[in-house]
């Protein structure tokens, strides 16, 4: 197991890569991480992966959202290698890391990465709930996608089916995080169409 240390220097770093504004910033990949450790509960997982997955997931989002690239997921992965090789990461343990955060945002899987796959699911329950209808907005806003005289629902994706998460621990937080959006979405709607 790698020291905290590391952990809390990635942190640093992160922080100043993604910034504290917007909805792709250091407290989603601080929430993705925390979800991600606890989703590893009672699984048979290499926590190191599991955790640098986490914070260096969206490190190349802010290069996509200038137009600077197209998949951030692809650049993400190869800066992470860069990152970690320059740290002393264990070799063997990178190119796991790597193939985590390339597969974060792809609906291909890799069933032999557990790890990638709890990525994935830490990800998506940030996508709902209070949390993912505020991200929403916001990301809408930071995009001008969406505003009050809209036709467009913006919350139709947030909907996510439930067999997207296959994960126990993860499973059983999309159910509350379900129901919240649900509900939200039915008042939502409700108000939207305001009938007299």
């Amino acid at each position: 197991m790698t020291n905290d240390k590391l952990f809390e220097e990635l942190k640093k770093k992160v922080n100043i890569i993604l910034g504290e504004k917007g909805s792709h910033d250091f407290s989603h990949t601080e929430r993705v991480y925390k979800y991600s450790i606890l989703i590893s509960k009672g699984l048979d997982v290499d926590l190191d992966i599991v955790k640098v997955s986490a914070l260096l997931h969206d490190i190349a989002r802010p290069i996509e959202e200038n137009g600077k690239t197209k998949d951030h997921a692809l650049l993400g992965a190869i800066e992470a290698r860069k990152i970690l090789e320059k740290i002393g990461f264990p070799k063997e343990k990178i190119e796991i890391v790597y193939k985590c955060i390339l597969l974060h945002n792809k609906k291909e899987d890799s069933p032999h990465i557990k790890e990638a796959r709890i990525l994935k699911e830490a990800d998506g329950l940030e996508t709902m709930g209070a949390i993912g209808i505020a991200r929403t907005f916001s990301y809408l806003g930071e995009t001008n996608d969406w505003n009050s005289s809209s036709t467009k629902n913006p919350l139709n994706e947030l909907i996510r089916n439930l067999n997207y998460f296959q994960l126990p621990i993860a499973r059983k937080l999309a159910e509350k995080r379900v129901k919240i959006t649900k509900d939200f979405y039915d008042s939502f709607i409700k108000e939207y169409n305001l009938k007299i």
